[in-house]
C-alpha cells in the first residue's frame, strides 16, 4: 500500500510538472488555447532524477516566459510613448498586433515569436513615420522662416508656428513631447507654406520696388549711375511670370545695394568737398553777377544783406583754388586704389575739376588784360 501511495505521489508531481512545461509551451508558441489538458506519463521512469530534470526544464520555460512578456512589455511603451508624440491612438495600433495584448482584454497574452516579430516590426515602423513627420517639419520650418525673412513678417505673426521653428534643431531621439509630431501639426504647417508661397510674388515685388527706391536713393545721393529702369522693369515682369527665384533676386538686390552702400561710403570725404565747391561755384556766379550790377551800392532794401553775402562769397571764392587742388589730390588717390574711374552723375570728376581750372585761368586772364587795357 505504502509503495502505491508514494507511486501515485509521484505520478501526480510528474503530471503536475509536465502540465506546466506543456502549458507554458504552448503560451510560448502561441497556442494556449488549443494545449491539452490531459497529460501521458511515462510510468516507467520516475525517478526523481528525471523528475528534476522536467522541474529545471520547466524553470528555463518560466524564465524565457517572463522574458518574453517584458519584452512585450517595452514593445508596448515604446508603442504608446511614440503613439502619444505622433497623436495616433496606441490601443488600435496594439490591438491589429494581437487582440490579447490590450490589458482590458482578461486573457494571457500572446508572447509568440510571430507576436514579438509584429511588435518589432509595428515599433520600427512607428519610428520611421516619427523621423519621416521630423524630416518633414524640418523642411517646412526651413521654408516659413525663408517666407518670413523674405516678407519681413513681424515676430507676433510668426508665433503660431513656434514650435515648428524650435524642432528645427532637435533630432528625432530628442523628440518626447507630447503631441510635438501629430498629422494636424505637419498639415497646417503646409497649409501656411503654401498660403505664404502665393503672397510671395506680389510681396516679392513690392519688397523689390522698395528696394529698388533704396538702391536709386544711394546713387542719387552718390552721384553714381541709377541702375537701368527698363532693366527693373524687366526683372518686375519675370517676378509675375514666375520665371525667377524670388529669394535669389532680394538676395542679389541686398548684394547691390550693399555695394552702393561701400562705394557711397568710399565716395563720402570727396562728395563732401564736392559739395563745398559746388557751393562755392554758386556763390562765385552770384558774386560775379552781383559786381557786374552798377547799383549794388544804392540805398535800397536789402542792400545791406548783399553786401555781407558778397563778403562771405569772396571768402569762399578765395579759397576754391586750394580746394579744387585738394579735390583733384584726392580723386587721384581714389581713382588709383580702385583702378577706375571716379565718376560724377556719369562724368568723370577729374574732367570738370580741370574744365574748371581751365576756365578760371582764362578769367584771370581775360582780368588781366582788362585791367592792362584800361
Amino acid at each position: 500500500m505504502e509503495m502505491r501511495s508514494r507511486k501515485e505521489e509521484r505520478l501526480n508531481q510528474f503530471q503536475a510538472v509536465q502540465g506546466q512545461i506543456q502549458k507554458n509551451s504552448a503560451e510560448i508558441a502561441g497556442n494556449s488555447d488549443n494545449a491539452p489538458s490531459i497529460f501521458a506519463v511515462n510510468e516507467n521512469d520516475l525517478s526523481l532524477k528525471r523528475l528534476e530534470e522536467y522541474q529545471n526544464g520547466l524553470k528555463r520555460l518560466y524564465n524565457e516566459k517572463n522574458e518574453r512578456l517584458q519584452q512585450v512589455e517595452k514593445y508596448i511603451d515604446k508603442i504608446h510613448s511614440l503613439s502619444t508624440i505622433l497623436g495616433k491612438d496606441s490601443s488600435v495600433i496594439i490591438l491589429q498586433v494581437h487582440p490579447s495584448l490590450n490589458d482590458l482584454c482578461g486573457i494571457t497574452k500572446n508572447i509568440s515569436d510571430a507576436i514579438l516579430h509584429k511588435l518589432n516590426i509595428t515599433v520600427e515602423s512607428l519610428y520611421e513615420e516619427k523621423q519621416n513627420r521630423l524630416d518633414k517639419l524640418h523642411l517646412l520650418g526651413e521654408a516659413l522662416s525663408n517666407l518670413w525673412n523674405l516678407m519681413d513678417t513681424p515676430y507676433s505673426d510668426r508665433q503660431s508656428f513656434s514650435h515648428v521653428i524650435n524642432l528645427l534643431s532637435v533630432s528625432s531621439v530628442e523628440v518626447s513631447e507630447p503631441g510635438s509630431l501629430t498629422l494636424e501639426i505637419v498639415q497646417q504647417a503646409e497649409a501656411e507654406v503654401k498660403r505664404l508661397d502665393q503672397l510671395k510674388a506680389s510681396k516679392t515685388k513690392e519688397l523689390f520696388q522698395k528696394k529698388q527706391e533704396e538702391l536709386e536713393l544711394i546713387c542719387k545721393i552718390s552721384h553714381v549711375e541709377i541702375p537701368s529702369r527698363t532693366e527693373m522693369n524687366n526683372i518686375i515682369s519675370l517676378i509675375n511670370s514666375g520665371e525667377i527665384d524670388h529669394s535669389d533676386l532680394l538676395m542679389s538686390m541686398d548684394e547691390q545695394i550693399s555695394r552702393a552702400r561701400e562705394e557711397a561710403s568710399s565716395r563720402k570725404a570727396i562728395m563732401e568737398k564736392v559739395e563745398k565747391w559746388m557751393l562755392a561755384r554758386d556763390e562765385e556766379r552770384w558774386l560775379e553777377e552781383y559786381s557786374m550790377d552798377e547799383n549794388r551800392y544804392s540805398v535800397s532794401r536789402g542792400a545791406h544783406k548783399n553786401l555781407r553775402r558778397a563778403e562771405r562769397a569772396r571768402i569762399m571764392v578765395s579759397r576754391m583754388p586750394a580746394l579744387v587742388d585738394l579735390l583733384i589730390k584726392m580723386t587721384r588717390s581714389w581713382e588709383a586704389e580702385r583702378n577706375k574711374v571716379f565718376l560724377y552723375d556719369q562724368v568723370p570728376l577729374m574732367e570738370i575739376l580741370e574744365e574748371y581750372n581751365t576756365l578760371r585761368q582764362e578769367k584771370e586772364e581775360d582780368k588781366k588784360r582788362q585791367q592792362v587795357s584800361i
